[in-house]
């Protein structure tokens, strides 16, 4: 039958370093080394920086109840606790509560406001 014969493999070409292909593991890792870490150790002119103009802070948007919600919403239910030991299940229990919920919304603006 044909669907059970081997497929065939499509054509590929070795990774070239400097004109050079690479064929051994060791030739690919300097290979890989010394492309993205080529411009270590050159010096960097930072100047072109002090040009930039400097903007100003913007304040964070205070959290809104609906945006935790909406937020909670797209978190899965089935998911494993994290090192704290609570689950989105948890926290979405927690603010099903009018009253956990403003309390939670105050805690996130307060951190907000304090950094």
């Amino acid at each position: 039958m044909e669907w059970v014969k081997g497929c065939k493999l499509p054509p590929c070409e070795a990774i070239q370093y400097n004109g050079q292909p690479c064929h051994t593991m060791p030739e690919l890792w300097d290979t890989l080394h010394n492309t993205y870490n080529s411009a270590a150790n050159r010096p960097c002119d930072l100047s072109i920086l002090n040009d930039l103009p400097d903007l100003p802070a913007q304040e964070w948007a205070p959290f809104s109840a609906l945006e935790l919600q909406e937020a909670l919403a797209a978190c899965s239910s089935l998911s494993s606790p994290g090192l704290d030991h609570i689950t989105w299940v948890h926290l979405k229990k927690i603010v099903a509560e009018p009253q956990c919920l403003g309390v939670f919304i105050k805690l996130a603006n307060a951190c907000l406001t304090v950094g």
